[in-house]
């Protein structure tokens, strides 16, 4: 009976292996680029605004005559930029949320095995430290973390 709770034990483990490895099959420089892309646009959106701002100090009169009509129609422009960066904003901190969940899985999971894995030494700077208690415990049946999905985060009107 206990030679059945092994295999069960490594067969989990072996396909919690398996998912932590997908995980990591990604084309980073070009996700990367995209995303300093997107980072940069935003960027200079923004700074464009505000030296138009910044003219206003300057002089007045120059803002009353040529730069008001510029300012409301960068202004309508950046409304986009600004949700943009709010999107961005709620993507991380879902991603946060879905890591803390896992890190979360994992601890019990290897609680229930008793020992502290590989998966924990690779994956420790992107883990909170966690004060999970340490005695193994009987299995239970695993149901998965719901993990974010990109596309739910970033829709297409709202990609940064």
């Amino acid at each position: 009976m206990q030679n059945t709770g092994d295999s069960r034990a490594d067969e989990l483990l072996k396909d919690l292996a398996s998912d932590y490895a997908n995980y990591l099959i990604t084309d980073t420089p070009a996700e990367w680029n995209n995303l300093e892309s997107g980072i940069r646009k935003l960027s200079a959106n923004v700074e464009e605004f505000s030296s138009l701002l910044e003219s206003i100090n300057l002089d007045t009169s120059l803002c009353v005559d040529s730069l008001l009509p510029q300012i409301v129609s960068h202004y309508d422009k950046i409304k986009d930029t600004f949700k943009q960066i709010d999107t961005l904003e709620n993507g991380v901190k879902t991603v946060e949320r879905s890591i803390s969940s896992m890190e979360l899985e994992l601890s019990k999971a290897e609680t229930q095995l008793g020992s502290e894995s590989v998966f924990k030494t690779v994956f420790r700077p992107f883990l909170k430290p966690s004060s999970a208690p340490t005695t193994p415990q009987t299995p239970r049946s695993y149901n998965p973390v719901a993990i974010f999905n990109t596309n739910e985060i970033w829709t297409v009107e709202g990609k940064p």
